[in-house]
């Protein structure tokens, strides 16, 4: 069976749940998983071990995060591009999130070649950031405070737009929150040149319980994948149905927005 097939039968029949579990290593194991190759085991408990699987879980537009997701992996771990991204595009067919069937093509045996191909899909992929330098639809996000606001009125716009959506599409919820709060929410980011603002919209009474507040933390990492800073959002239990949760993090903390890689939101009951 192919890993892909497998992980969607495993998945059906388990829950999406079983993907963070290390026992997820031998149900695959069961459906023969790794026949293509042995090494998509290894990568599977890489995944698993290092939160990748938590992040794998609560994508919410896998378009927009695919390419983010493979590529921090395999730089931070090294493995081989083609079956890295094979594993992880197989987990995400698995999960429902693309229909597209990914297709490995290891390299050709006869040839003694440290080439290995990548795998085939028949999709575009979102745009992404470059290695140090972040952008989006072809605007590199790399001017200071200053240099925005030298700018002219229709080149600010375009660059907020363009570090709007690049920075939402970097955003990575360590847990479901609407599942285990109980609520809906809308997430979004604003720039103006000064700070990054997070906001998020939170519809609906929290039904998990809390004595104080429950806290939201906002985390920017670098390149290197160091933390640039980590914000709280304190939100009380006088509260209604409907609130605006966010927090401005100023320029002075990340200096322009290429330097920010990841933002990383989980959240505390206190």
């Amino acid at each position: 069976m192919k890993l892909y097939e497998a992980i969607a039968t495993i998945v059906q029949e388990f829950g999406k749940e079983i993907v963070t579990n290390a026992k997820v290593i031998n149900v695959s194991s069961d459906y023969n998983a790794f026949e293509e190759s042995k090494t998509f085991k290894v990568i599977l408990k890489n995944l698993i071990a290092e939160g990748y699987m938590d992040q794998l879980m609560y994508v919410r537009d896998w378009s927009s995060s695919q390419s983010r997701i493979i590529s921090n992996f395999i730089a931070a771990t090294s493995f081989n591009e083609a079956n890295a991204s094979y594993v992880i595009q197989s987990i995400a067919y698995g999960l429902g999130y693309t229909k597209t069937i990914p297709v490995y093509q290891p390299s050709v045996s006869s040839q003694q070649s440290t080439t290995v191909p990548w795998p085939q899909y028949a999709h575009t992929p979102a745009p992404q950031p470059s290695q140090n330098t972040a952008s989006y639809q072809g605007i590199k996000l790399d001017k200071t405070e200053g240099q925005f606001y030298n700018m002219n009125d229709s080149a600010q716009r375009k660059y907020k737009e363009a570090a709007e959506a690049y920075l939402e599409s970097i955003i990575e919820f360590r847990s479901d929150f609407e599942k285990e709060l109980g609520i809906q929410m809308n997430t979004y980011v604003v720039f103006d040149g000064f700070c990054i603002e997070p906001k998020f919209e939170i519809n609906g009474r929290i039904k998990a319980k809390y004595d104080y507040a429950v806290k939201f933390y906002v985390v920017l990492y670098d390149f290197n994948n160091r933390m640039i800073c980590n914000e709280e959002i304190y939100v009380g239990q006088k509260r209604g149905n409907f609130e605006v949760a966010d927090t401005c993090i100023s320029s002075s903390q990340f200096h322009k927005v290429s330097n920010v890689k990841r933002m990383v939101v989980y959240y505390e009951l206190d």
